[in-house]
């Protein structure tokens, strides 16, 4: 697993880095870029990558994609801490190391790809895993909370009917907010007497479709006839006149709107994914199905929707009374 030096021949990495690297790996890094469907993907890949050979070039001398250097970054990764008043603290949660193990193994694949690497090894190189530190599941609300969110907004204004419709389609669908930003008025369709998102595109180009509650569908409707949007993007900029904008929003916009919401009710730290989790989590309290759940969330795989749902209720019920103790004999 050793292509660093391929091709010798070397060229800026980034216009905004002084590191450089060998064409063969520039090569791998643009195809994982063209195997993303999301550009906030892509930019952070990119990053990730651009970050792990750096790293490799002050630890080794070279950027050097090897077996031994994947091991010694992971480790680096999870052992990084910094001192602070209140002691050591990691550097790097579980979530981000994985996200950036993601990236290489990612690199690894498409090494695979193109004839470089063995798809065994490629799976995963190094045999990296998972890094944990602990489980850490995320956050979510209860329903009592997500109502005062959504009572909120002012509804009488063009803004207010925005956010309420954003947010309601965000908390009842649990789409990804690239989904969200992404959506069209001809998404919003009715089949087979179900209003929903028809046909939606999501991680890895799978297409699904995600019912609309009746009161979501309403709100929706009542912001495109105030903005009077027919076609093109659902959501949309508001001039700080409160006038419609003609700019689609951006991801960056919809945390931004949640934050402020979230804000008065002591949620600051409440983030677009969370809403997601929100969202599988209150339907599985109505006893929707895992399988479901991981449709509508356009999961690939069912450990995914698990680790969104979270530990059970197993402690509180006390399960484990079943077990009874042994009878002397």
């Amino acid at each position: 697993m050793e292509f660093a030096l391929l091709n010798p021949e070397l060229r800026d990495a980034d216009p905004v880095s002084d590191l450089e690297l060998p064409l063969s790996i520039l090569r791998l890094m643009e195809g994982v870029e063209r195997s993303l469907t999301s550009d906030n993907s892509r930019r952070a890949y990119r990053t990730f990558l651009l970050g792990f050979f750096a790293w490799c070039r002050a630890n080794d001398g070279s950027p050097t994609f090897s077996r031994m250097a994947v091991l010694q970054y992971k480790d680096a990764l999870i052992g990084g801490v910094r001192e602070t008043s209140e002691g050591p603290k990691r550097l790097f949660s579980s979530a981000t190391v994985n996200l950036r193990l993601a990236a290489v193994r990612a690199l690894a694949q498409e090494a695979a790809d193109q004839g470089l690497l063995d798809q065994a090894e490629a799976a995963d190189p190094a045999g990296m895993g998972r890094a944990r530190f602990g489980i850490t599941v995320g956050m979510w609300i209860s329903k009592q909370e997500l109502d005062r969110i959504l009572l909120t907004p002012d509804r009488s204004t063009l803004r207010g009917k925005r956010d309420y419709a954003l947010l309601a389609v965000l908390f009842s669908t649990g789409i990804r907010r690239c989904e969200l930003v992404d959506l069209s008025v001809s998404t919003v369709q009715q089949r087979d007497g179900q209003w929903g998102l028809i046909d939606l595109r999501g991680k890895g180009r799978k297409v699904r479709s995600v019912s609309l509650p009746l009161w979501v569908k309403d709100a929706v409707f009542e912001w495109l006839q105030a903005s009077q949007i027919v076609q093109g993007a659902l959501f949309r900029s508001i001039t700080r006149h409160g006038r419609l904008g003609i700019a689609n929003l951006s991801d960056e916009a919809v945390k931004l709107l949640l934050t402020r919401y979230a804000l008065p009710h002591n949620l600051g730290s409440f983030r677009p994914h969370d809403a997601r989790r929100t969202c599988a989590r209150l339907c599985r309290a109505a006893n929707a199905s895992l399988e479901d759940i991981q449709e509508m969330l356009g999961h690939a795989s069912i450990q995914t929707t698990e680790r969104y749902l979270g530990r059970t209720a197993g402690f509180k019920r006390a399960i484990t009374n079943a077990i009874d103790a042994p009878i002397m004999t």
